[in-house]
């Protein structure tokens, strides 16, 4: 019997969730349809988070249709360019329970900078720059941009629709949670103080 999932709107459909066990990583990933709304991928996100006591990442994989949720502990070295864009992470595992040996070091100037949220242009090429330098080993940077824009400039409608609607799913998230937020520049910060 295949699970069904309300809908925000109210209707139904239906939603396989799938979980897959990757023995090479020893953990478990969780594949649910992209036609979740971001909400239930965040929950879902964080509920895996707290119950695996690790920190976790989503990632949208376009091939599959599907997002994936999965664990990437502390201090592990694993290849996830093959799981698609990522889409956002969130740690909700318990801090008494990490390792000893793992170190996490807060200064006042990262606990107190909150990241931009990125647009679509930011997610294309951080997408796009992973999936050529696989290709292209010793490319600079220079040619990376370069190759990126001209691909982002032949990029059909729908393509850019995409990742337009993926930049601002993820300014709503930012926007809950952090609540108030105005971007400045350091230059005009320095100024007002």
């Amino acid at each position: 019997m295949r699970p069904r999932t309300q809908i925000h709107d109210g209707s139904s459909m239906d939603a396989p969730v799938t979980f897959v066990t990757s023995e090479v990583q020893g953990n478990v990933h969780v594949f649910v349809p992209e036609t979740f709304h971001g909400n239930l991928v965040e929950v879902l996100a964080k509920n895996f988070s707290r119950l695996v006591q690790q920190p976790v990442s989503v990632f949208h994989d376009t091939y599959r249709q599907k997002f994936r949720i999965c664990p990437l502990p502390f201090g592990t070295m694993v290849d996830t360019t093959k799981y698609g864009t990522p889409f956002f992470s969130c740690d909700l595992s318990d801090p008494k329970d990490l390792p000893a040996d793992t170190s996490v070091v807060e200064s006042e100037d990262t606990s107190s900078h909150i990241p931009r949220p990125r647009n679509s242009w930011i997610l294309y090429r951080q997408f796009k720059s992973r999936e050529l330098r696989k290709d292209h080993s010793g490319i600079t940077a220079s040619e990376l941009s370069t190759m990126i824009s001209s691909l982002w400039k032949n990029e059909t409608e729908e393509e850019k629709a995409f990742w337009q609607k993926m930049a601002q799913e993820e300014d709503r998230l930012h926007k809950e949670k952090y609540p108030g937020y105005k971007y400045t520049t350091k230059k005009n910060a320095e100024k007002n103080k």
